[in-house]
């Protein structure tokens, strides 16, 4: 192989490749090729495909590519941040659930997908982009709020703060990995640096819905029982129907007081932090 087909191109389509690269950080798309090289999009199509069958690029979703790093072992490997690809497929959009959890410290577990929130219509809960395992949550634009901009690579991506993070998990305990794990991040940030009552309860007060405040006074009055005032704040917040505390999991026991449905045996296997 000469110089000028080095990797299966030639020296002016490496050139128009490196400038695309230079160009976007993160994903593209035929469109934005088609802009950056002044060409029309169906050459542009014919370029990324070129360049994707010689291992230069990785097709993440159809239509979309990311560069492959000149380091990676294999064209499948993806080592730009995830956040970054998030941001890029599924923008308005940002990082909460478990995601935002392990940015803030609110758990050691370790979680192999990425929680989206977007207002974005999507098909599926669960997608795959450059092996990476994204959950979606389609959320409302109105609940876009209480967002905090980090820099990924150069990027701006939006990840809920952490008071929204833990009304995110009450508002939909799957974004925790379920109810057990939500107790567990929730008893983490009420011992952290982060724990503000007055900013949470606003935050719960602006997603209007009232299982949020059935969930969180009956879980602090097992856990933090001596967050008196919030846990009475949040009873005169509740509503008459009854809940399930966890809807992945339906209850049979109902707490009268909180009017939320539990799961057998679930108040046992809640640990308060001593």
């Amino acid at each position: 192989m000469n110089e000028q087909d080095l990797g299966g191109i030639g020296k002016l389509s490496r050139t128009r490749l490196a400038e695309v690269i230079r160009h976007f950080k993160g994903c593209f798309n035929a469109s934005n090729v088609a802009d950056c090289l002044h060409i029309t999009k169906a050459k542009a199509r014919g370029l990324l495909a070129l360049w994707s069958k010689n291992g230069w690029l990785q097709r993440i979703r159809p239509g979309v590519y990311l560069p492959v790093e000149l380091a990676a072992e294999s064209s499948n490997d993806v080592i730009i941040d995830p956040w970054v690809i998030a941001t890029q497929l599924y923008h308005p959009c940002y990082i909460g659930g478990w995601s935002a959890c392990e940015y803030w410290g609110f758990t050691d577990q370790i979680f192999s997908s990425v929680v989206v929130l977007t207002v974005k219509k999507v098909n599926g809960k669960e997608q795959i982009a450059g092996n990476i395992t994204f959950l979606i949550k389609k959320q409302d634009s109105e609940k876009m709020f209480g967002l905090k901009t980090v820099w990924k690579e150069s990027i701006k991506v939006q990840v809920s703060d952490p008071h929204k993070t833990i009304i995110d998990l009450l508002d939909d305990p799957v974004l925790a990995g379920g109810i057990r794990s939500l107790a567990d991040m929730l008893q983490k940030y009420f011992h952290s640096e982060h724990l503000n009552t007055a900013i949470l309860l606003e935050y719960a007060d602006q997603m209007k819905n009232k299982t949020i405040f059935k969930r969180l006074g009956y879980l602090l009055s097992i856990l933090e029982p001596a967050e008196i005032t919030l846990i009475d704040q949040c009873q005169e917040r509740i509503s008459q129907g009854n809940s399930q505390i966890d809807p992945s999991s339906k209850g049979k026991r109902l707490i009268k007081k909180w009017r939320l449905w539990l799961p057998d045996d679930f108040e046992n296997t809640l640990q308060p932090i001593k």
